[in-house]
């Protein structure tokens, strides 16, 4: 709790003291009519009751409306995918986050970065964040920047090299890095959970060609955030 918090705790316990000290002195001096202002006080505790009740129900209101993923007119707000089949791979609790095993086969990696370096709106670029040789997929100056989209600068997604290669770390909007991960297809990052970086997700590593029609869609919906879907004026 911060000093702050414990300074108003106090000073609420203070101005409570203060009241009960008021009131209590109050009554001693007018014993004989005491009962109308404690009739009032019972009034005034119902009344409150039922205003903190209406005001208990729209906060719970609001709480619920607030934890619900915000939609927006980004491309690829349309945003379903099918079940990972399979064991979900083994991946580092911390830092650094890796995927230790079920990585892409050679032919399968090569696939992914030419398909994924060739998009009009990525640039190639040394990742600043990940390990020495992961190969960031920046946002080209042609495109406005989404700041809640980036990793770092201009990167929003980076391929971890191989031979543990193949996964990502990509940041989605909210409603679809959820849906990565409860399709298997992802798990939190730990700055994510820790909400240095909301939203922020492993993708896993694409083992089959399936595999990677399904990540190749998931990266697709991260570069229309990340673009916001216009270039600049």
């Amino acid at each position: 709790m911060s000093s702050t918090s414990n300074a108003a705790t106090k000073n609420d316990r203070q101005l409570l003291a203060r009241s009960r000290f008021r009131v209590g002195g109050m009554r001693d001096r007018r014993r004989g009519s005491w009962w109308p202002l404690a009739l009032l006080a019972v009034l005034f505790a119902l009344i409150g009751g039922a205003c903190a009740g209406d005001s208990d129900t729209k906060s719970d209101e609001a709480s619920t409306t607030a934890a619900e993923p915000k939609q927006d007119d980004t491309p690829g707000a349309d945003f379903s995918l099918p079940p990972r089949m399979g064991e979900k791979p083994t991946v580092t609790d911390g830092i650094p986050h890796v995927q230790l095993d079920e990585n892409s086969p050679d032919d399968v990696f090569e696939m992914l970065t030419e398909w994924a370096f060739s998009l009009e709106a990525v640039v190639e670029r040394p990742s600043r964040v990940s390990l020495p040789g992961a190969r960031a997929l920046t946002l080209s100056f042609e495109f406005t920047a989404r700041p809640t989209a980036m990793i770092f600068g201009r990167e929003f997604a980076h391929i971890h090299p191989q031979p543990e290669g193949g996964s990502l770390h990509i940041r989605l909007r909210a409603d679809q890095a959820t849906e990565v991960v409860d399709r298997g297809w992802g798990e939190w990052h730990p700055f994510a959970l820790d909400g240095t970086l909301p939203n922020l997700v492993m993708v896993y590593a694409p083992r089959t060609d399936e595999d990677l029609e399904v990540v190749q869609k998931i990266i697709e919906n991260a570069v229309a955030y990340a673009s916001s879907g216009s270039p600049p004026e």
